[in-house]
């Protein structure tokens, strides 16, 4: 769950009340030839979204945790590996969940052996003139909740394990936080 700080309740009722605000205008200035629906239901979408993006901005400013003391270990007997560390919320107010997102992609054919860059985000542009084309890395995505109810300034420690697909000569592991 997320929680809601000082400051999104400050934003929601300053977005209340201009869509209030919106509406006693939009029926004052009704001549009466039309009806206020579509002027009213358009006021309120309009905030309804806007209220959305404003949750969603204020949340990733005010929920900032950051990893520490990370450490990634193979464990051979079941081919897989652990990622340990430290989590700290490092903003000024409580953090309802932390997510801690693995990926594992096998090392492309095509990149082999290059000291290049180690990854590449794909596209929907690049997308449109590879149609015949089979794409030569495989992704493995996994979500662990990492931290609930993480308090102003608290770390605490966490484990997460997974397991590497048979099929991946080259393994190459990323993760990334996500805090709300």
């Amino acid at each position: 769950m997320t929680y809601f700080t000082l400051l999104h309740w400050f934003a929601m009722i300053v977005i209340f009340l201009l869509l209030v605000l919106v509406i006693i205008v939009t029926i004052r200035n009704h001549d009466g030839k039309s009806s206020l629906y579509p002027p009213i239901l358009t006021a309120f979408f309009i905030t309804l979204i806007f209220a959305a993006f404003t949750i969603y901005g204020l949340d990733k400013l005010t929920k900032i945790a950051r990893l520490e003391n990370i450490v990634q270990k193979k464990v051979l007997i079941n081919e897989s590996f652990s990622i340990s560390g430290q989590i700290r919320n490092i903003g000024n107010f409580k953090i309802g969940t932390c997510v801690l997102e693995v990926k594992i992609s096998n090392e492309s054919f095509e990149r082999a052996g290059t000291e290049g860059i180690s990854f590449v985000p794909k596209s929907a542009f690049d997308n449109l003139f590879n149609w015949g084309e089979e794409s030569h890395s495989v992704e493995t995505t996994k979500e662990f909740v990492i931290a609930e109810n993480l308090h102003k300034g608290e770390m605490r420690n966490f484990t997460v394990f997974m397991r590497y697909p048979p099929s991946y000569t080259k393994p190459y592991t990323r993760y990334e936080l996500f805090c709300h």
